[in-house]
């Protein structure tokens, strides 16, 4: 189950959507791509490969409390809470989480559960990276040579070589998008501390709810994987 149809079973992997290459090669006008800004440069050169294990180990706790809640084994629930926490804790100092506000998250095409419009904050946040995924940009029209490119790429991802992976396919002039699902860390972690006092008073329907509330927490996030870094300027002449 990939994490964008729920993410109660996140894949930790950068996957290419092979299929994609022969579900668009129907030819379509091409459409020249705008050149990359200083921002898409910075947010492709941050490691997006690098997703938070334990932060997708939480995740998965946090679901199968809720379940073990649902089967009346509260037991279960503490133990599973308990192991997210520390998790959640661990997670903190693996250096995966970046500071951006909600407002400035980009929805992937075809995702659903975006905020109202304007109520996300422009306050930056620490968002922990629980999982991700590498999508053909939507207007991808297959070519020989960007099909062969794509067919290599997977080659290099199957090996977990996502920096050969993406490096053949800027080459090849392949746009690829990677979507992460983000937590917010802090709030997040005060609500799952929340659960866990919850469980221990016997609150286990507000206990539930409370997880649930961590769970429709998660937002989304894509970015240009292919953008060309940026240019160094050249040194001004004395």
């Amino acid at each position: 189950m990939k994490v964008f149809k729920g993410i109660t079973a996140a894949l930790l992997g950068t996957t290419l959507l092979a299929g994609a290459v022969y579900a668009q090669q129907t030819p379509s006008a091409p459409t020249q791509a705008a050149a990359p800004t200083a921002a898409q440069q910075k947010e492709a050169a941050r490691d997006f490969a690098k997703l938070s294990a334990d932060g997708a180990i939480a995740f998965r706790a946090l679901h199968l409390a809720r379940v073990a809640i649902f089967d009346a084994d509260p037991a279960a629930a503490k133990k599973l809470v308990a192991d997210a926490r520390a998790a959640l804790a661990k997670a903190k100092t693996d250096s995966t989480a970046f500071q951006k506000a909600e407002a400035d998250l980009k929805m992937p095409q075809g995702m659903k559960g975006a905020p109202v419009a304007g109520s996300a904050s422009t306050q930056p946040v620490a968002w922990l990276p629980i999982d991700g995924q590498l999508t053909l940009d939507e207007d991808f029209v297959a070519t020989s040579a960007k099909a062969a490119a794509v067919a290599e790429a997977n080659k290099s991802l199957e090996k977990g070589q996502r920096a050969e992976a993406i490096e053949k396919l800027r080459v090849a002039d392949v746009k690829v998008m990677f979507a992460m699902a983000l937590a917010p860390l802090d709030k997040t972690m005060a609500d799952v501390d929340q659960s866990a006092k919850l469980l221990d008073e016997g609150k286990y329907y507000e206990a539930n709810a409370a997880l649930k509330k961590v769970e429709e927490g998660v937002r989304y996030d894509a970015i240009l994987a292919t953008a060309q870094p940026a240019k160094a300027e050249a040194p001004k002449q004395k």
